[in-house]
């Protein structure tokens, strides 16, 4: 090779690799903008309005620029799942001011979907769920269940910072106690799974119950204050703590770098603007935080039956590693001060990753659970995990404590372009010996 040819071939080679370091520069070192101040954002949509774009976007126009909020807000963006692409540009002005420019592709979706469950939850179920077709972000959903035990209706809705969700769910089961505080399921996917498993309960009882509850929801932030007023009826065969059983509950929940809910638009190829992120790796370890405390309330003067108190607090946190694998943790707290048994604390509230044929009541409670996420395959197509978890909750009762504890793992895919998951759960329960496999689809659907 003449002399001539590799000067030119080395100058080429220095010339790219000075390009492509500027271009990392120019696109990865936002520090540079740190403390300047942002003259104007510039929204680009095909459908949304863009002043809802705006809404969503963490720093406004006037503000200064701030690397880690700037990053937030692109994640904000990104977890309205209403985008196919999301594209962000940052420019200067002559004054030294910035200009930033978003390009968003989005559209709106109408998403039906309908399950059958066989076996020990035999079920059908219905949801239907529109996004963004009015133009605002908003989302409208309903889910109407029917079960071996009962009946489920939901019909709720997100616009911008405000969520509300109204429920109406009638069950008609029986409740069967046990030995050492241990009492069976309820649910309208199949109440009876216990059956096979234990027998010669002491006793049985015939129950109707009817629910009615409205949630209504503000976000300001990573803030989310809810309150949930709730009408519940309760008949017995036996009249055992019949009545009604209404209470009001009001909490707040705060959550950072928690990831975010069922994307509805999957099938249609939208929410999935950060798909590339999601399959490269992290530069370095990202932690989340969640917090959620809660009080409840219902007393006779109101027209209850009963004189209701509970307190309840929740803490979650994980870890998400720079291959995306998570550690997850979370501890429970609740407080029933001596309410009636139909609103004592329930181990099946303190536990979040098994699936449990009975359960334990107490006046209180404590419960965590530790799981690790491993994300065996990640490609184009979707996600294959295998979560393997231990959870552990105990109740105090008439001066005794009464623990449930399981260990077991998730085997799941999912697909990008469908919002659940899929696959199959195993769970040991270590205090009552007992083995379940079940078919899931979402996390805890159908519990």
């Amino acid at each position: 090779m003449k002399k001539n040819t590799k000067k030119h071939l080395i100058f080429c080679m220095v010339f790219i690799f000075c390009c492509s370091a500027a271009f990392a520069q120019n696109t990865h070192n936002l520090s540079r903008y740190n403390g300047k101040t942002i003259q104007k954002i510039e929204i680009k949509t095909k459908r949304i309005d863009p002043e809802i774009v705006r809404h969503n976007f963490l720093l406004q126009e006037g503000e200064l620029f701030e690397e880690g909020r700037y990053k937030r807000a692109i994640e904000d963006l990104h977890n309205m799942r209403i985008f196919k692409k999301l594209d962000f540009k940052i420019s200067r002005t002559p004054q030294d001011n910035l200009i930033i420019r978003i390009k968003g592709e989005d559209g709106a979706y109408v998403f039906p979907l309908a399950f059958i469950s066989g076996g020990g939850q035999r079920g059908v179920g219905v949801t239907l769920v529109e996004g963004n077709y009015l133009k605002k972000g908003e989302m409208i959903y309903t889910f109407m269940g029917f079960g071996d035990d009962g009946i489920m209706a939901i019909l709720g809705g997100a616009y911008k910072d405000y969520y509300a969700s109204f429920k109406f769910e009638n069950l008609n089961f029986y409740r069967r106690f046990y030995e050492h505080n241990w009492v069976s399921m309820k649910g309208i996917f199949g109440s009876d799974r216990d059956k096979k498993h234990f027998e010669n309960p002491l006793s049985e009882i015939y129950q109707k119950q009817d629910k009615l509850s409205l949630t209504l929801a503000r976000k300001r932030n990573d803030f989310t204050i809810f309150v949930t007023p709730e009408y519940f009826y309760l008949n017995s065969a036996d009249k055992f703590n019949d009545g009604i059983h209404s209470t009001v509950t009001v909490g707040v929940d705060y959550k950072r770098n928690i990831r975010s809910s069922t994307n509805f638009g999957a099938l249609f190829g939208y929410g999935l603007s950060d798909k590339k992120e999601a399959l490269t790796d992290l530069t370095a370890r990202k932690f989340g935080y969640r917090l959620e405390s809660s009080f409840q309330q219902g007393y006779k003067w109101a027209g209850n039956d009963y004189k209701i108190l509970k307190l309840y607090t929740e803490a979650q946190t994980n870890i998400e590693f720079k291959n995306h694998n998570l550690l997850l943790f979370y501890l429970k707290w609740q407080n029933s001060f001596g309410s009636p048994f139909e609103d004592k604390v329930q181990t099946h509230d303190l536990l979040d990753y098994g699936k449990h044929l009975r359960q334990r009541y107490g006046k209180q409670g404590v419960g965590t659970g530790l799981s690790y996420v491993w994300y065996i395959l990640r490609d184009n197509l979707g996600l294959f995990s295998l979560s393997p978890f231990y959870e552990f909750a105990t109740v105090y009762e008439g001066k005794h404590y009464y623990s449930q504890s399981g260990v077991g793992a998730n085997l799941s895919y999912q697909f990008w372009r469908f919002p659940f998951p899929v696959g199959l759960n195993y769970t040991y329960g270590i205090k009552d010996h007992c083995h379940q496999f079940s078919f899931i689809v979402g996390a805890k659907f159908g519990q």
